[in-house]
């Protein structure tokens, strides 16, 4: 039996709730549906200027045109004020060449503060070039572009973007002058991220506002001159590339990754290399470091990674969390040279240690080894962490089903975990080895709540 809800259900219960909530609904959606949504009824017509105040111009499943979209929806509201302009993987066809010199310019007007740009390759035009407005939004606080070719940048052009506190490119086009010009040019720049930009010859770095610097190390010379308030480095493939380090001033340094045996690394008078070391200068602002031990062609450990690793430890006394990558080849060989039985007092292992994270555990002697002479000298250890791979089944790639609990319980048993130096040291063993990218991704609530939960109940 039909009933009736009386008068109210006339009325459109939507369009009555408070208007901060119906932006909130139409900010959410793609823009081609808020779009059509507000042409529904004159009140959210009304609203849909607000939704620009973060603009996402972004692929719709439809096929629409969404470069025309975006310049149509720009002009039809010409007061709307944009906070910041995204685009998801934008392609532009040839005859939409002048449009995003338009939007810059357009955004430039509004007071644009942040700006990502996201292209996608062509056929026609493999990367798309960002237009020189670029420089107009002098009101940018934090740029990102991915997939395109950055304008060539004088100090004079970069100066218009002195508000920028955060820069991220990858995979963008851009010359070592340009990019250097970029940093010098500003003051306040916090955050700096250069991913995939082509080889550089080097990556000069002078900036006093610099705090984090994140880079896949794709040159041959990374030289921090002066860097008063850098706090976070981290190369991810500096390991592989020989690169030349060289810090003269950076005295508030307490991240450092990923370095490996074939860096050469000079701070201040220090100069670190595989076969010479001179330790003059030490590095106490050091409180996180990450290393690659690497193997050679047929398998084996490098010949001298032990000493070089504890001469790196030198130079770091106040040191407290150690990241330890090898290699996840399935030739990695077992054996390797090298004791530690033999080494010294290490004072950052006698004296701060608190946390050893081994990315890949294979169950190796010499991994063995190294992880019972860290634990058994380390008073302060509060963790040590294997992230576990099994032996027989990885691939070139580094990926291989998780050990069995028997493989770790006997592993535990091998690694003489009742003769460490701390009582309340804990030792955890996960199923999968650390991913590569845990660096950029581990303050993520996300990814810290899954991290546990690859852990072994023995």
């Amino acid at each position: 039996m039909a009933t009736t809800g009386g008068p109210d259900l006339a009325h459109d219960r939507i369009s009555n709730l408070p208007e901060s909530i119906l932006v909130t609904i139409l900010s959410s959606l793609r823009m081609d549906e808020a779009a059509r949504c507000s042409i529904l009824c004159s009140r959210w017509r009304h609203l849909f200027p607000s939704t620009l105040l973060d603009f996402q111009a972004s692929p719709s499943s439809r096929r629409i045109n969404l470069v025309k979209a975006v310049t149509s929806i720009l002009a039809a509201n010409p007061d709307a004020p944009i906070r910041s302009f995204r685009t998801g993987s934008l392609c532009f066809g040839r005859e939409d060449k002048a449009a995003l010199d338009g939007w810059l310019q357009d955004l430039s007007n509004r007071g644009i503060e942040e700006l990502f740009l996201c292209f996608k390759y062509t056929e026609e035009d493999n990367r798309r070039r960002i237009p020189k407005s670029l420089f107009a939004c002098s009101s940018l606080k934090r740029l990102d572009a991915s997939n395109g070719v950055f304008p060539t940048t004088t100090e004079a052009a970069a100066a218009s973007l002195a508000r920028l506190k955060e820069i991220n490119l990858s995979d963008v086009k851009i010359s070592e002058d340009s990019l250097h010009s970029l940093i010098s040019q500003c003051p306040v720049l916090e955050r700096l991220t250069v991913n995939f930009m082509g080889k550089f010859d080097r990556l000069h770095l002078r900036s006093r506002s610099l705090k984090v610097l994140t880079s896949n190390g794709n040159f041959e010379e990374l030289f921090i001159d002066d860097a008063p308030n850098l706090e976070y480095l981290l190369g991810r493939f500096m390991h592989q590339r020989k690169v030349y380090i060289k810090i003269v001033h950076a005295p508030k340094l307490e991240f450092l990754a990923r370095l490996g045996m074939s860096n050469t690394i000079d701070i201040g008078e220090t100069s670190f290399k595989k076969e010479l070391i001179h330790e003059k200068t030490l590095m106490p602002s050091i409180k996180t470091l990450s290393v690659k031990l690497s193997h050679d062609e047929k398998g084996y450990m490098e010949e001298g990674y032990v000493e070089w690793l504890m001469q790196l430890l030198k130079l770091c006394p106040c040191l407290e969390t150690l990241y330890i990558k090898s290699s996840s080849w399935s030739r990695a060989c077992d054996t390797a040279s090298g004791s530690w039985d033999t080494q010294r007092s290490v004072p950052c292992i006698d004296n701060h240690l608190q946390k050893v994270v081994i990315e890949v555990y294979r169950g190796h002697e010499w991994q063995r080894d190294m992880a019972k002479f860290l634990h058994g000298r380390s008073r302060f250890l509060k963790t040590m962490e294997f992230h576990c791979m099994d032996d027989g089944s990885g691939t070139r790639e580094g990926f291989g089903k998780p050990p069995s609990e028997e493989w770790v319980r006997e592993q535990k048993e091998l690694l003489c975990l009742d003769s460490r130096a701390a009582r309340d040291t804990r030792f955890l063993f996960f199923k999968r080895q650390l991913v590569d990218n845990h660096h950029e991704v581990c303050h993520e609530e996300r990814y810290q709540r899954e991290y546990y939960r690859e852990l072994y109940d023995v």
